[in-house]
């Protein structure tokens, strides 16, 4: 009475109730824990100052095609910012399925889609962002120990900011609105979003160019095996 043992190695005589003469009773022992995930970022860093859209446009003209990195824009400590407060909850959830799902050993979760950035800047828009988490799950009493660590990608394209149609420009609209329309379609139809694609002057006077980079995270905690018991349901 008033003894623990694992279900899967019961004391000598069997489970509570089975010896005879035996009138003892299992019942569950529920592990407690405080459940946690820490996410913590690395290699997030500016190595310039920030651009101006005129400075995207800039190395258009002038860079001969050369890609860049977004911290060479000096935007990238922003846009991951806006990127982890749009994610982050939605990852963890995603990595503690998979963990779920797996319950020992090591697994790997490939993400990725679209993310608008415009705000952040203008000239890398909508951009694609993904990366793949490589991690490892332990479960002992219905609690998961999860560690793992992610690398983030970002990639993006620069086209040509004055190759727009007359036929899709709107007079009732900004020059700047005007301008993204046709960058939006371009970028949408590049990604695999519907779209048809730019409508183009054809008026090559620079080269598009890669902007990308690169940056990674490391995630560990525990978490209940039950989703019903969990905060991560």
């Amino acid at each position: 009475m008033g003894r623990f043992f694992s279900w899967d190695d019961p004391p000598e005589g069997g489970h509570p109730g089975e010896d005879h003469n035996c009138r003892c009773r299992a019942e569950p022992n529920f592990v407690r824990v405080d459940e946690v995930l820490e996410m913590s970022l690395h290699d997030v860093s500016n190595s310039a100052a920030a651009w101006s859209n005129a400075d995207f446009v800039r190395h258009y003209y002038r860079g001969n095609g050369r890609g860049v990195t977004v911290r060479e824009t000096g935007k990238l400590v922003a846009i991951v910012d806006q990127y982890m407060s749009e994610v982050e909850d939605r990852l963890k959830a995603q990595i503690v399925e998979q963990a779920r799902n797996r319950r020992n050993g090591s697994f790997t979760y490939v993400f990725g889609r679209p993310y608008n950035m415009t705000g952040i800047a203008f000239s890398i828009g909508d951009t694609v962002i993904g990366g793949t988490f490589s991690g490892h799950v332990e479960e002992e009493h219905g609690v998961l120990e999860i560690y793992g660590s992610f690398d983030f990608y970002l990639r993006d394209e620069f086209a040509d900011p004055a190759d727009i149609g007359l036929e899709v420009i709107d007079f009732g609209e900004t020059v700047m609105e005007n301008i993204h329309k046709p960058l939006d379609d371009y970028i949408r139809g590049r990604i695999g979003r519907p779209a048809g694609g730019p409508k183009r002057l054809g008026l090559h006077t620079g080269e598009p160019y890669e902007i990308r980079d690169t940056w990674s995270a490391t995630l560990k905690g525990c978490v209940y095996l039950d989703p019903a018991r969990s905060a991560y349901g």
